[in-house]
C-alpha cells in the first residue's frame, strides 16, 4: 500500500470513528509503528489531523467537540502557561525571534499587552506579525518566504538569505517532538534546517513546548538535548524526564497552572 493510499484509509476511518491508534493501523498496513507515527506526524503537519497519545483524531472531530462544549481548543491552559513563563525571561529593548506556533501566538498576545516595551520581535508567522502589527512601541520584522498555509509561516530560500543577516537577544522555537535521547525534532527537513538556523543567530534559546509532545521521535533533527539552552514547558512533564534534560546541561523552565 503507498502512502496516499495510508493516508487515505486513516481518513477513512476517522470519518466514522473519532480516532485510530498506532498499532492497529501497524498490523493493517503490516509497516512498523515507527513508520505509522511518521505517517501520522506528516498528516499532521499538514493540518488533517490531530496526533494523540498512541494514535489520531479527526481534527474536524476535535473542534466539532470543542465547540459543543463550549470549551477552549485542547491544551490552551498548558500553552498560555508556558507562554507566561516565557514572558517573564523577555526584558525592556530586546531583540527576538518568534517562531511560527500556538504557544508563540500566545506568548506574542502577552508582549503587545504587556509592560515590557522597546522590544523588536522577527517572526515568519503571519498571525504573529498581525497580532503585534499596531502595537506601538513593539517594532515587527516579518521575514517572508514561501507561505505555508496549514501553520501559517513563511519559509524556504528567501526566508534563510534574510535571517542569515540577523542576530537577536532571545529567539522562542517551537517543535514537533522532544526526547533526553535524540533532543528536537520536526517531521520536515527544510523545516529542521531553517529552525537550526535560527538557534545560531540567538543568543538565547528557549525552546517553548508542552507536554504532549515529549516522549516521541519523528524524522529531522533541530538539535539534541545538549544543545538546546533552555526548554520551557507545562506542568504536566514528570519531573525525572525534565532531570534527564537538566543532566545534559539544559535549563528546564516548568510553568505553574
Amino acid at each position: 500500500m503507498q502512502t496516499e493510499d495510508r493516508r487515505s484509509y486513516v481518513l477513512r476511518l476517522l470519518e466514522n470513528r473519532p480516532s485510530v491508534t498506532v498499532t492497529e493501523l501497524s498490523a493493517h498496513f503490516g509497516v512498523s509503528e515507527v513508520s505509522v507515527r511518521k505517517l501520522l506526524t506528516a498528516m499532521e503537519q499538514e493540518g488533517t489531523i490531530k496526533r494523540t497519545w498512541g494514535g489520531a483524531v479527526s481534527t474536524s472531530t476535535l473542534l466539532a467537540e470543542e465547540l459543543e462544549n463550549g470549551r477552549e481548543p485542547a491544551g490552551i491552559a498548558e500553552k498560555k502557561s508556558i507562554a507566561r513563563a516565557a514572558y517573564a525571561c523577555i526584558e525592556d529593548s530586546d531583540t527576538i525571534f518568534l517562531d511560527c506556533g500556538a504557544t508563540t501566538i500566545q506568548l506574542a498576545r502577552l508582549i503587545r499587552k504587556g509592560k515590557k516595551r522597546n522590544v523588536l520581535i522577527a517572526t515568519t508567522g503571519l498571525n504573529i506579525a498581525m497580532e503585534l502589527a499596531d502595537s506601538g512601541d513593539i517594532a515587527v520584522i516579518m521575514i517572508g518566504g514561501e507561505v505555508q498555509p496549514s501553520v501559517l509561516s513563511c519559509a524556504g530560500a528567501f526566508a534563510e538569505s534574510m535571517l542569515n543577516s540577523m542576530y537577536f537577544d532571545k529567539g522562542f522555537i517551537s517543535g514537533n517532538y522532544l526526547t533526553v535521547n535524540h533532543g528536537l525534532t520536526t517531521p520536515n527537513a527544510d523545516d529542521a534546517r531553517f529552525k537550526r538556523i535560527i538557534m545560531e543567530h540567538c543568543r538565547e534559546t528557549y525552546i517553548v513546548i508542552d507536554s504532549s509532545r515529549f516522549g516521541d521521535d519523528s524524522l529531522s533533527l533541530i538539535a539534541k538535548a545538549d544543545e538546546l539552552g533552555n526548554i520551557i514547558t507545562d506542568w504536566n512533564v514528570p519531573g525525572e524526564l525534565l532531570r534527564g534534560f537538566e543532566n545534559q546541561g539544559t535549563h528546564v523552565i516548568q510553568s505553574t497552572k
